[in-house]
């Protein structure tokens, strides 16, 4: 049986954790495992009263200007290695969907080979761009200005970071008490971007361990080439770095396709919808903002989901519909269909003009 953790259980999960996995929770996922409270976000299995097996279910919220969502971030599915084969991790992963509804979660977020979790609905199509800035781009910049970085000490420069994120199109909330935990998750060292009268231009988190800035900021996204130049050679990063945007950035994409080498679209995260019609409508709302697209109306069958999504006028509207729909998907055509651009193409024309419907993309440091 599969039961909910305590907080008095908090030292023996993350021992446990720490086992299975062979790295320290506490380090890597400080956001989580530096405060006990977070116990109650893993369910439990005790073999002979010991912890032996564990899944986090942690609660989230995408903000969007069309309205929020409720995320759940699937991390840390452990069992032991004594009772593996017993059926174990299904039950954990049963109790985290079951978890995941009663957090009335929209979207589900998990990091893991698609072999292990597709099954239980998760498909990876959460997206980022990742931008080579190359070895030629740093020994043949010219820049117009130049750029300090500097470790975000104090209440004052946290909260600089968090105006910061908070004033993108779209982005993940953040707990301000533990600010400073979230941006060092998975290896990642936030600093703060300084102009040359030393005011704060922005931010960027850097995760050493794969060269990529992992989450860059700017106040005037003109200044990146700069910014970008200047932080390879503060890092001594001579053979060059890699960016990785969201899709939630198109400026600063568009700015950073002017001079990185390459790029490619990457799967961030696997994803998996629980609500349709409230993904929908509040992506696709923030979608047609970004980008202004045709009036229309299709009826389509998403999953278990048959719903009318209808554009008029700058307004969509999403409603559940006994109509024949005019395009069907199975839950994991339907998760890749609406999220990856490459993927986004079918019979239908103004589906194709609407493609994707709704882009999701995740940070690094937003992940369990």
């Amino acid at each position: 049986m599969i039961v909910a953790a305590e907080k008095k259980d908090f030292g023996e999960l993350l021992d446990f954790e720490n086992r299975v996995f062979k790295i320290d929770f506490s380090k890597k996922v400080g956001k989580i495992y530096s405060y006990p409270e977070t116990a109650a976000f893993h369910g439990i299995f005790r073999e002979k009263g010991k912890i032996a097996g564990a899944v986090l279910v942690a609660p989230g919220k995408l903000v969007l200007p069309s309205g929020n969502l409720i995320t759940a971030g699937i991390g840390s599915v452990a069992v032991a290695k004594s009772q593996r084969g017993k059926g174990i991790m299904n039950e954990l992963m049963l109790y985290a969907l079951k978890k995941s509804n009663e957090l009335g979660a929209d979207i589900g977020v998990l990091s893991g080979y698609r072999g292990r979790y597709e099954r239980y609905g998760y498909v990876p199509c959460a997206i980022r761009y990742n931008a080579e800035i190359s070895d030629h781009f740093l020994l043949r910049h010219k820049a117009e200005k130049s750029f300090e970085f500097q470790k975000p000490e104090g209440k004052s420069a946290l909260k600089e970071i968090e105006t910061l994120h908070s004033s993108l199109p779209a982005f993940h909330e953040r707990e301000s008490e533990k600010l400073f935990s979230i941006l060092s998750t998975w290896n990642s060292e936030p600093l703060l971007v300084l102009d040359e009268s030393g005011k704060t231009a922005g931010y960027l988190i850097f995760k050493g361990d794969e060269k990529a800035v992992s989450e860059l900021v700017l106040k005037n996204s003109d200044d990146v080439s700069d910014v970008l130049f200047a932080f390879g050679k503060a890092k001594k990063l001579k053979s060059g770095f890699h960016l990785w945007i969201s899709p939630f950035q198109p400026e600063l994409l568009r700015k950073v396709l002017l001079f990185a080498e390459h790029y490619s679209i990457e799967t961030a995260a696997s994803i998996k919808f629980f609500n349709y019609k409230n993904v929908v409508e509040k992506l696709f709302s923030f979608r047609h903002k970004l980008s202004p697209l045709p009036d229309g109306s299709l009826v389509l069958k998403l999953g278990e989901e048959t719903l009318e999504v209808t554009l008029k006028n700058g307004s969509v509207s999403v409603s559940e519909t006994a109509k024949e729909p005019e395009l069907s998907f199975s839950e994991r055509e339907a998760t890749l269909l609406l999220t990856r651009p490459e993927a986004a193409q079918s019979s239908n024309a103004l589906f194709n003009a609407w493609s994707p419907l709704c882009p999701f993309g995740i940070f690094s440091a937003d992940k369990v």
